[in-house]
């Protein structure tokens, strides 16, 4: 079975707009991505609704409003939203654009998304970690269920430097859950069922449940990456 693997450069509308990355059409088990890029001195969209928002801030910083309450982020930072809280994001850091990477469960595509400009939220407030202050010998979340998120794991992967790859000794894993990935930086390959496709800094990959898969890094570059796994998978390794 093939993964799905888009890039954003590929899939980012030329009018600016969001990129739909993983969305309805690709048939995810678990939540779409979505790639967006706020210009300086714009906003995210402002809007409350009944699900959960994940980000990943790539680059650039700014202000998280939240229920009317101000949250600075910056680059590295995992922020959960939870679901009914009004917010948006705002580009007041002076670094550039912000981009972003996104997810949602599969009711907030089915549903056509929040249709509103924000209202009374529930006054619950987000939580915000940034990759740099994981302690990397715990591991790698930065966000599971201690943080309150009800459905997905955000995990910052450790640095997969050149000639790596991933469970070794095992030639790869296979697990019940799915796999929605964000390539930050690098160059390597995904093989699933025995066959190899190449990724690169950009790419959105969706990776099927239940299928013998492995990452490898022939290159001569450091792979990072973002993953998001079902909540299930906090029992488990990763």
């Amino acid at each position: 079975m093939d993964p799905v693997i888009r890039n954003v450069a590929d899939a980012m509308p030329a009018d600016g707009s969001p990129a739909r990355l993983i969305n309805l059409d690709d048939n995810p088990p678990t939540c779409t991505l979505t790639f967006s890029r706020i210009p300086p001195g714009g906003t995210s969209s402002h809007h409350i609704h009944e699900w959960e928002h994940e980000v990943y801030i790539i680059k650039g910083s700014g202000t998280l409003i939240c229920d009317g309450k101000e949250y600075p982020v910056k680059a590295g930072d995992a922020m959960f939203i939870p679901g009914n809280v009004d917010h948006y994001t705002l580009n007041n850091g002076g670094e550039g654009d912000i981009d972003r990477i996104e997810i949602n469960p599969l009711i907030a595509a089915q549903s056509g998304g929040a249709q509103n400009n924000g209202g009374e939220g529930t006054g619950q407030p987000p939580v915000i970690n940034n990759h740099a202050d994981l302690d990397r010998s715990v591991g790698h979340v930065l966000l599971g269920s201690k943080d309150g998120v009800p459905n997905y794991v955000m995990l910052h992967n450790d640095p997969m430097g050149p000639r790596h790859v991933s469970h070794a000794a095992e030639g790869g894993h296979s697990h019940p859950w799915d796999h929605v990935v964000y390539v930050l930086e690098g160059e390597a390959s995904i093989v699933i069922e025995g066959t190899s496709h190449n990724v690169k800094a950009g790419d959105a990959v969706l990776v099927p449940p239940n299928v013998f898969h492995q990452w490898r890094n022939d290159t001569q570059t450091t792979l990072s990456r973002v993953t998001f796994n079902a909540i299930e998978s906090e029992s488990a390794e990763h």
